[in-house]
């Protein structure tokens, strides 16, 4: 009887680690949520990545897809600059949004005068900032996932940001956002890969 424990012992003993181990990730995820995970997002400073921004528009057969560099600095400053199919910058300092088109054509706005502008401006910012009662000020949050791979869907409050989109589904690991896609009612959508510079 003692021999067969030992056997049972000598092979579960090399597992106590792993097993622990998987514990501890079950807890730690069970405490993780959107407040854990604004909490983790407001320690980031400045952040830079790639990305790959695809549309899908109904009245067209073939999808639209642009590439470029996205930037970040906080608390309220983000650049996104095209540099594929044509060159293109948009950059949020602030409560003003500027762009230079592909034209060459620029124009200013201030989020302001334009609500749902900054609701959907805020919805990527307020994000990447941590900043959860800005975010709740725009949107109804619901979290899903772990801290290894998370997903925020964020639906506007406001009525007339409603009636152009139907949600926002914000996805990543830890402190880094990974994609973004934004599902508007009349069924086109968008989808950013972001691929941040250090992975």
């Amino acid at each position: 009887m003692r021999a067969a424990r030992n056997v049972v012992l000598s092979l579960c003993v090399p597992l106590l680690p792993v097993l622990c181990a998987g514990s501890a990730r079950a807890a730690d995820d069970a405490a993780w949520g959107v407040e854990p995970l604004m909490a983790k997002l407001q320690q980031v400073k400045s952040a830079s990545a790639g990305f790959v921004e695809r549309k899908y528009l109904r009245l067209l057969m073939q999808r639209l897809e642009t590439s470029g560099r996205l930037s970040y600095v906080a608390p309220d400053w983000l650049q996104k600059v095209t540099t594929k199919p044509a060159l293109g910058t948009f950059e949020l300092r602030g409560d003003t949004v500027s762009s230079i088109q592909r034209n060459g054509e620029r124009y200013s706005v201030t989020l302001g005068e334009h609500p749902e502008i900054a609701a959907l401006v805020e919805g990527l910012r307020s994000t990447l900032a941590g900043d959860l009662p800005t975010l709740q000020r725009y949107y109804t949050i619901d979290f899903q996932g772990s801290r290894a791979n998370w997903q925020l869907r964020l639906t506007p409050l406001d009525t007339t940001v409603r009636e152009k989109v139907d949600d926002i589904l914000i996805s990543g690991a830890e402190a880094t956002l990974k994609r973004v896609e934004v599902h508007e009612q009349d069924g086109d959508r968008s989808e950013m890969i972001i691929t941040p510079d250090d992975s």
